[in-house]
């Protein structure tokens, strides 16, 4: 059994967590390889970032000289599979949308459909670079081989440990505060890079209500579900940034190679119609998106979701008991609890 009773809950709970995020970014490794389902590097990704988002919450209980290298080790899996995903939907939505364009349109949008292919046959060798070291190294089995001899004890973990319960809290109070610090940023829409902080922020948040929420039953349930719409419509919005700022950049770059090989920029006026009109379409796409994601953000301020939320977690908790302090284990040898 682990050496405290007291973290006896933590350590099972949290390490069935780590392990189920493992189980499910090893599932996608050889769908991610072949490159031929874009859902795989979808979900591969999203598997690295859960993982990522729990090794800090439970880490410390149960490998706390470990988890912070872990979560090193996985951050290069995620980062190249987050430029893969991005590069995926960008060419998913413009393949959709070039099938609805006038021939005026289209010619530009099919160069920029054809240059993110491009790149994203160059990302490939990323991401099977970031796959080959993450089997070389066994980082796998090191987790798997560390947390594995918890879940022999799973029929003795008690969702109501007030230990555990105040972990939820803690982590949950401090993901929320952190989200909501962002909040003076909702009303100003030139304000980029916060916005796109404050998605990440309530990304973060919205893992950590998923981790705990078997403690809450389906009390957490209208909360995962809003920020999930958080989530999306600031994604949503990011992605237009992303798009209106580097279009001009590609205007630019495209009109020199078309000098380099033909000597004169002539050809490129048949491709500057369609990348004009697509940059406009994002920036009324972004536009749209911020008026949404406003009414949304006071939708949810008229329904105190936020506070409400606070105060559900809080009441949640069992009364104070002697032994419900929380603390952290010394690093154990494999094997041993």
């Amino acid at each position: 059994m682990p050496k405290s009773q007291v973290n006896q809950n933590i350590q099972i709970f949290g390490a069935t967590i780590i392990l189920r995020q493992l189980s499910a970014m090893v599932d996608e490794i050889e769908g991610v390889k072949k490159a031929e389902d874009i859902e795989a590097v979808h979900r591969m990704r999203v598997a690295t970032r859960r993982l990522r988002s729990a090794l800090p919450i439970f880490g410390p209980f149960l490998a706390p000289r470990r988890y912070e290298n872990w979560r090193k080790r996985i951050r290069a899996v995620t980062r190249a599979l987050g430029a893969a995903r991005d590069a995926d939907v960008q060419i998913e939505h413009l393949s959709e949308l070039v099938s609805r364009l006038n021939p005026p349109e289209r010619a530009g949008v099919l160069r920029l459909l054809l240059r993110l292919r491009q790149r994203r046959r160059e990302m490939q060798k990323d991401v099977l670079k970031a796959l080959r070291r993450l089997e070389k190294d066994d980082l796998v089995a090191e987790i798997t081989q560390k947390l594995a001899p918890f879940e022999i004890y799973k029929n003795q973990l008690n969702l109501s440990d007030t230990a555990l319960r105040k972990l939820a809290d803690e982590h949950i109070e401090a993901h929320l505060d952190e989200f909501l610090a962002f909040e003076p940023y909702v009303t100003q829409p030139e304000c980029v890079a916060e916005l796109h902080a404050m998605r990440i922020a309530g990304k973060h948040l919205r893992y950590t209500l998923e981790f705990f929420a078997p403690l809450y039953e389906d009390e957490l349930k209208y909360f995962i579900k809003s920020l999930r719409q958080c989530q999306d419509l600031l994604g949503a919005i990011h992605d237009a940034d992303v798009w209106i700022a580097y279009l001009p950049q590609f205007i630019e770059e495209e009109r020199q190679r078309t000098i380099e090989y033909f000597g004169h920029p002539r050809p490129f006026k048949r491709l500057l119609p369609g990348l004009l009109y697509y940059r406009e379409l994002r920036e009324q796409e972004r536009q749209n998106l911020y008026q949404q994601f406003v009414r949304s953000w006071q939708e949810w301020q008229t329904e105190n979701l936020w506070e409400n939320l606070r105060n559900t977690v809080a009441v949640q908790l069992p009364s104070a008991e002697p032994d419900a302090q929380l603390t952290q284990p010394e690093e154990m040898n494999d094997g041993e609890f």
